[in-house]
């Protein structure tokens, strides 16, 4: 148990809470962020579930809609990518396991406990951007007790970057808790925490040592925010490059990608049946080529082939729009035609429009 009451628990909070309001002035509130860090949360809890279930909790939770898609663009983007089960089933638990180190060090509240959170904290996190993000949610997640300010709720509005700095600011806040020796971020040698030093020259080095530390902290986090920020900027550059070509591939548009695709199997199917076109609409044709180029050039492609019957379970079927009756057992495939191909950029993750399919009847 924690002892809550403890004077040493309560400086424990204001510490951690100070760090929290000293990183949110760094920072503006941001929708699109508070909207991942309910998707990650939501995967921490229910790591087994799949992106279907997690947008709707979500969606409920903040009274919108966001798409099965929305939650893949945000697990494609965190390093290890969360998209994959494999990696979720990596990194999860080791993040959970960590957390509970956390929590086991404000019970005992010893030197040894800090250096065990420590020690796994270090492991866990490795080079992974994402993981000190996850472990604020984890640690909030077993030890609500230190949402005494509501911190989470600030917590929530944090990216990677500050989150990371954030959970260097708590561990400082265990380590004096544990009348522990804190580790320097940049794995430099330690210092000695606020709680160890004694005399007053002893103690004025130390307050020293924490201010040099602070100060090359804070160097640090300005760069890595501005690197996260130009990250954000090819982030948003890729995002309008795949709005542009969903736009292109809507019903209101008469689906041109998919237009496109089926004239160049006409194409390549006259030109192989040496099929002479007239003088009047071959121009036509090499516009439609030099459109297929530039769809091609921007690494935009298929998911599908047009026109094929696949065997799908419900929860393929779910990747796609599909058209035809309930899957009365969701591990028995069904028969379905591709309408539409579905269009994904670059990386297969990246959807820009999913395939249409519809089920074949069993005369067809």
């Amino acid at each position: 148990m924690i002892n809550t009451k403890s004077e040493k628990f309560q400086e424990f909070l204001k510490y951690v809470h100070n760090e929290y309001e000293n990183k949110k002035r760094r920072t503006s509130e941001n929708a699109e962020y508070i909207v991942e860090s309910k998707i990650l949360k939501q995967i921490l809890h229910e790591p087994e579930r799949g992106p279907k279930y997690w947008s709707d909790v979500v969606s409920r939770e903040l009274y919108t809609n966001i798409s099965d898609d929305e939650v893949i663009r945000v697990l494609r983007n965190t390093v290890p990518r969360l998209n994959s089960p494999l990696d979720r089933k990596k990194i999860i638990p080791s993040v959970l396991k960590t957390a509970e180190a956390f929590r086991s060090a404000l019970e005992k509240g010893t030197p040894e406990a800090y250096e065990g959170f420590i020690a796994m904290r270090d492991e866990t996190a490795g080079n992974h951007r994402s993981v000190p993000r996850l472990l604020c949610f984890a640690i909030f997640h077993v030890c609500p007790e230190i949402n005494y300010y509501n911190d989470l709720d600030t917590q929530e509005t944090f990216r990677d970057t500050i989150s990371k700095y954030v959970m260097y600011g708590i561990s400082d806040a265990l380590a004096g808790y544990c009348n522990a020796r804190y580790k320097k971020s940049n794995d430099r040698k330690d210092s000695n925490s606020r709680n160890n030093g004694r005399g007053s020259r002893k103690e004025a080095d130390n307050k020293i040592s924490q201010m040099e530390e602070a100060m090359e902290r804070n160097r640090m986090m300005l760069q890595d925010l501005q690197d996260e920020f130009d990250e954000q900027l090819q982030e948003t550059k890729v995002q309008e490059l795949t709005a542009f070509f969903a736009k292109l591939n809507s019903d209101k548009y008469g689906s041109i990608l998919d237009s496109l695709l089926q004239v160049r199997r006409g194409i390549a199917q006259l030109k192989k049946e040496h099929f002479v076109l007239p003088p009047e609409v071959s121009g036509l044709f090499i516009l439609i080529q030099k459109m297929t180029q530039f769809v091609m050039d921007n690494h935009i492609n298929p998911i599908m082939k047009p026109d094929s019957i696949l065997e799908l379970t419900a929860q393929e079927a779910e990747r796609c729009d599909y058209t035809g009756s309930a899957f009365m057992d969701k591990d028995k495939p069904k028969r379905v035609r591709v309408v539409s191909p579905g269009w994904f950029y670059m990386d297969k993750d990246i959807v820009i429009a999913k395939p249409k399919i519809k089920e074949v009847e069993e005369n067809e």
